[in-house]
């Protein structure tokens, strides 16, 4: 199994009552909430993406240590 496989990006769409905001996520297998550099919420797809890339090849790097 592929570590991204073990990860999802979930869009999710937030309803204050004065605004509606969608931000993206990444989860783990356990359908836990992923931070990277301080962040759990992406304003963007690309950034989300772009964590989770981040994300994948640092732990590709611990484990071929």
């Amino acid at each position: 199994e592929s570590i991204s496989e073990e990860y999802q990006i979930y869009k999710m769409t937030v309803n204050d009552g004065v605004e509606i905001s969608s931000s993206y996520v990444i989860k783990d297998e356990n359908e836990k909430l992923v931070r990277h550099n301080n962040m759990s919420f992406f304003p963007t797809l690309e950034d989300a993406q772009q964590a989770l890339s981040e994300i994948v090849h640092q732990r590709f790097e611990e484990q071929s240590q």
